[in-house]
Formats: structure tokens, C-alpha cells, sequence
């Protein structure tokens, strides 16, 4: 057995359910239970949000470290689920380095959802929530348009920018330009409807979610350092906003 390319096909396993919206002490568990499983006698694993540190001690006494950077953040439950399985699978059945590596790339490469079906559901719930939160049918339409423009500008701009911030602002300011001109227009009756529609789509909750959660199981700089950049997404999301506001003199409210 060779154990780095084990351990780097390990920490393959471990960047993309972090990736796909793990919580630390599960991405830490499965990897110490993965290491196990091969008869390594310690395991050792630390990770942030940006960061996997792995150690482990193979059965022949060598020590072993490699270190991942994470860049990347795309929550996706439906691959989550399927690396937990192969985890899972791993630790009962043991599979060699080349069969692993196959099963991963299995699970890689599995055939995402169309396209329209992101934007269908952007539409959805960006009208709805403009709906729930006091809109009438029509600022329903425009914030599900406001959607689908929010949805083509995050798939846009993710293949050039990787500051979230950054990203979040120019996506919000040019939310709230779209907005303020569809009420120029005539679509919509109540721009802070269209608007709270919109945000929903932005508005880091899964992030949120995932900082306490990790907080409660102790590893606290992790669930701090998700707080903190989840606040600032908002924070970003809310000046784009505001500047679109105050550039046009508040729009039509």
C-alpha cells in the first residue's frame, strides 16, 4: 500500500465535502475513520475553512503530512451525500488506491442538473419570498426575473472573480440597478419587495448555519472564521444595495 497517494486520495474525498458544505468535525471524522480503516496507527487532522492539515502514522512507522488549500465554495448536497457513501464504503471494505481513486472520480463526474433547473428555482424562490414577505403578484414576477439575473451573473462572474465579497457586492448593485429599472418601467409595485426577494438568493445561510454548528462541536476558529465571513458576505450584499439606492436617489419606493 502506498499511503501518500492514500492519503492524497484522502484528502481528495475530504476538499470536496468541505467544498460542498460539510461541517469540520465531519470532514475531521471521516478522515481519521478513513485512516483507520487502513491500519494507520494515528491520524491527525486540522482544518479551516481555507486550510486541511493531515498527519498520519502508517503501519510501518512512517510519518506522513500533506497539506490542502481549499479556494473554492460550492454547496452541493447531492455530491455530499454520495462522498459521505464512498467514505462510508471505504472504511467497511478497505479498496485499494486505484479502485478508491475510480470510485471518486465515479462520484465526480456524475451528471449535474440542467441548467434551467437552477434558473427555475432562483425564479422560485426569488418571487416567492417577494411574495411571503407583503408583494403582490406582479412584484412576484420582477423579483423572479431579479432571480434569474441574480443566478446568470453568480454563474458569470464565479468563472473570473474569486473574492466573494467582491462578487457579492457588483452582483448586489447591479441587482438593485435591475430593480429600480423594472420599477421605472412599471414592473412591480413595491421596490423593497423585489428587492427582499432578490437578497435572498445572496444571503450566506448555509454558511451561517454551518459557523454554529461548528462552534457547538468546539472547533471554534473554524465556526468563527465562517461568522465572520458570512457577516461580511451580508454586509457586502447590503452595500451593493444601498449604493445602487443612493446613486439613483432611492429609486421608485
Amino acid at each position: 500500500m502506498d499511503y501518500s497517494k492514500l492519503l492524497q486520495a484522502i484528502l481528495d474525498i475530504a476538499e470536496e465535502m468541505l467544498v460542498c458544505g460539510a461541517e469540520v468535525s465531519r470532514v475531521e471524522d471521516s478522515i481519521e475513520r478513513m485512516g483507520a480503516a487502513y491500519g494507520c496507527t494515528r491520524v491527525n487532522a486540522f482544518i479551516i475553512t481555507s486550510n486541511i492539515q493531515v498527519t498520519l502514522e502508517d503501519p510501518e512507522g512512517n510519518i506522513i503530512t500533506q497539506i490542502r488549500r481549499i479556494v473554492r465554495n460550492d454547496v452541493d448536497f447531492d455530491k455530499l451525500d454520495y462522498l459521505n457513501d464512498l467514505s462510508r464504503y471505504i472504511c467497511s471494505e478497505k479498496p485499494d488506491v486505484t479502485e478508491l481513486r475510480n470510485r471518486y472520480d465515479k462520484v465526480m463526474s456524475r451528471r449535474n442538473y440542467p441548467s434551467w433547473v437552477g434558473y427555475l428555482g432562483a425564479a422560485m424562490i426569488a418571487g416567492g419570498f417577494a411574495v411571503f414577505f407583503g408583494g403582490n403578484f406582479l412584484d412576484g414576477i420582477a423579483s423572479a426575473i431579479l432571480g434569474l439575473a441574480i443566478l446568470a451573473l453568480i454563474r458569470f462572474m464565479g468563472r473570473y472573480e474569486t473574492n466573494q465579497l467582491a462578487m457579492m457586492f457588483i452582483i448586489s448593485f447591479a441587482a438593485g440597478l435591475l430593480t429600480i429599472l423594472m420599477m421605472a418601467f412599471g414592473l412591480g409595485a413595491h421596490q423593497d419587495k423585489i428587492m427582499i426577494g432578490g437578497i435572498m438568493l445572496l444571503i450566506p445561510g448555509i454558511a451561517m448555519t454551518n459557523s454554529v454548528r461548528d462552534m457547538l462541536t468546539g472547533d471554534i476558529v473554524t465556526g468563527t472564521m465562517r461568522l465572520t465571513n458570512s457577516l461580511l458576505q451580508a454586509a457586502a450584499i447590503a452595500c451593493g444595495f444601498a449604493l445602487s439606492l443612493m446613486i439613483t436617489g432611492g429609486g421608485i419606493l
